[in-house]
């Protein structure tokens, strides 16, 4: 037996086996970040619902790869069935220049109401580049049995995620 023949059998198989483990390893980190990318399409932000956004300002959050994220949300002023009234959000460490779109859509639970959804504008007054106030105006519809419950659920949406959240508003 030719030790130096053995010794370069061993070498070469000890450097294929490494070889391998290493793609192996780099495939199943690219497999992961795929399905991390992937499997959560929609974020569901925490809410206290407790809160009443239409009689203060409501929050929810999340800390998303160790950045904090949160959104604020109001309803301004006393809202009355079929009149209009300013909704007002601000959100902190989220990347609105890869945000497509901010929307407020309002339902009654138990209810079978139309769609009341409002997409909001960027306050442009504060003149920053990538503005964190949003607002917009929305009319809500008389509703028969008198009830004032509405749920008011955000929407920041990107091409790659959306974020939700739910706010309870009792009139």
């Amino acid at each position: 037996m030719n030790p130096k023949k053995y010794l370069n059998n061993k070498y070469i198989r000890m450097l294929a086996m490494s070889i391998i483990i290493i793609l192996a390893l780099i495939f199943v980190q690219d497999f992961a970040d795929f399905l991390d990318e992937n499997s959560d399409k929609v974020v569901q932000l925490g809410v206290n619902q407790q809160c009443n956004s239409a009689t203060s300002i409501c929050s929810a959050s999340i800390i998303k790869e160790g950045e904090f994220q949160r959104i604020s949300f109001t309803v301004k002023g006393a809202a009355v069935s079929n009149s209009e009234f300013p909704i007002m959000l601000t959100a902190t460490g989220f990347d609105f220049e890869g945000i497509d779109s901010v929307a407020v859509s309002f339902e009654m639970p138990g209810e079978d109401l139309d769609d009341i959804r409002v997409l909001l504008s960027p306050d442009k007054s504060t003149h920053q580049v990538v503005p964190e106030n949003w607002h917009a105006v929305v009319k809500l519809p008389d509703v028969e049995n008198g009830r004032s419950d509405w749920l008011a659920i955000v929407y920041l949406k990107s091409s790659a995620r959306e974020y939700r959240a739910e706010f309870p508003c009792t009139f």
